[in-house]
């Protein structure tokens, strides 16, 4: 695959428009479509899409190849193009020599012992959440739990992050992701895009929502440049943080983009994998009781939820495993060639977008047995490391992997753990819940729920 010694291009699937290509029935069913394709071409086939091309890979080696073995021939995909507007030069869209300074001054960020700090913090605010929790079980109600999911993410996130929540702002905050996301996808489906520059009703819609996000941000950010003290936050780690060789650290810009990089990041996967753990435990009642029983046996033995024993509980964690094979909220991550590449025996051409199905690879029957059931014993510990990490990567591949996916499983385990001690959800009758695939895999109409107390 290292060579181009042929000049063959990628199947094309011959349903398509006349001249939008496949970009409607991306919009229409990409899921389905994206599947359909590959069980009709294989591991590798081409898209036709205007003004751009794209291939998607559906072979684990050749999802290694573009993710790793050669990801320094590649760029991020035309989709982070569109996410530069409200992500600037985060770590989420940079490349090349500013990723890799930004990356590694971030880094200290997550290591294990900034976790072992947030720990409490996390376990405070779930415990916190029990009470909004307790209020609708306590009417019988059925509420939506993806915004409940979102508030509490983003209460985490935003202490873990300032030291201080945005409880004033959570709403405000909330409604414009899920705006920016909806803007991100509907810029992808367009054949012809205007510039983010050019004030059209679109544009401005979602300018609205990036200065209200921004309004936040650099507030929190002037008070603490004022302050001149430094915090046990992230957002201080980030002030702090200096290049080795020029002692140079961020400005204020750099901070913005980074904050809002890892606020939405951190908010908005954890939310959606919540939501989707929380439905498929409703579906799966023995699942949930073998979960239930785990976490009651060790919290009636005393045992107290901290750095070091969150991961006893080895049952919630691969429950919520299995939740992200299922539903992964990353359902697809893509790649750009800098120069011509070779993809299993074919030319790839150079400024091509590689498409990676997160989607596809968590779900078939290549690569799993009986995927369409809910089954977290394949995450045992036993099993979990045969698992191949180009089949199974909820948190993306390759040197790009993921930053916060230690922050974001110790959060999930800890809001699993912390809700299903007080109480079961059950989904309410009738309601049906719908994958939407934006820039993350959402249920389409949210998750009706009833909370009922154990």
């Amino acid at each position: 695959m290292s060579a181009t010694a042929t000049r063959t291009a990628p199947p094309t699937p011959k349903e398509k428009h006349w001249l939008l290509g496949h970009v409607n029935m991306l919009r229409d069913d990409a899921i389905g479509m994206l599947r359909g394709f590959i069980e009709q071409y294989g591991g590798i086939y081409s898209l036709s899409i205007p003004f751009h091309r794209g291939v998607v890979v559906s072979d684990p080696a050749y999802a290694r190849y573009v993710l790793l073995d050669n990801n320094k021939n590649y760029t991020k995909s035309i989709a982070y193009d569109t996410l530069k507007p409200l992500l600037g030069m985060g770590l989420l869209t940079s490349e090349g020599d500013f990723w890799k300074q930004q990356r590694k001054l971030i880094q200290p960020a997550f290591h294990k012992k900034k976790l072992e700090e947030l720990t409490a913090m996390m376990v405070e605010r779930a415990e916190h959440w029990v009470d909004r929790i307790d209020a609708h079980a306590q009417r019988g109600e059925a509420f939506d739990v993806l915004p409940e999911m979102t508030a509490l993410t983003l209460d985490i996130i935003s202490k873990a992050i300032f030291s201080k929540g945005v409880e004033d702002k959570a709403q405000v905050v909330g409604e414009q992701i899920t705006l920016l996301n909806e803007y991100t996808i509907e810029r992808l489906h367009q054949p012809i895009r205007m510039p983010a520059s050019i004030p059209t009703p679109f544009n401005r819609k979602a300018r609205k929502s990036i200065d209200l996000l921004d309004s936040v941000i650099y507030a929190i950010i002037d008070e603490r440049r004022r302050e001149g003290v430094s915090k046990d936050d992230l957002l201080s780690m980030l002030i702090d943080a200096q290049d080795e060789e020029t002692g140079v650290g961020m400005d204020n810009k750099q901070l913005r983009d980074e904050v809002m990089t890892i606020f939405l990041a951190g908010n908005e996967t954890s939310s959606n994998a919540l939501s989707w753990t929380l439905y498929l435990l409703s579906q799966h009642p023995e699942v949930e009781a073998k979960m239930v029983k785990e976490i009651d046996e060790k919290l009636d033995s005393g045992l107290q939820i901290d750095f070091t024993t969150v991961n006893e509980f080895q049952y919630v964690k691969q429950v919520i495993e299995e939740s992200m094979r299922v539903h992964p909220p990353v359902w697809m991550v893509g790649r750009r060639t800098i120069e011509a590449d070779e993809i299993g025996g074919h030319y790839i051409a150079p400024q091509t977008n590689v498409l990676v199905p997160i989607f596809y690879f968590h779900n078939s029957t290549k690569y799993w047995e009986q995927p369409e059931r809910f089954m977290p014993e394949r995450f045992a510990p036993d099993k979990r490391n045969a698992i191949d990490r180009y089949v199974y990567m909820p948190f993306g591949g390759g040197p790009r992997f993921c930053i916060g996916n230690n922050f974001a499983m110790l959060e999930m385990q800890i809001i699993i753990i912390i809700l299903y001690r007080k109480f079961r959800f059950r989904l309410k009758e009738g309601f049906e819940v719908v994958q939407e695939p934006l820039v993350t895999l959402r249920p389409r109409d949210g998750v009706q729920m009833v909370a009922e107390r154990r």
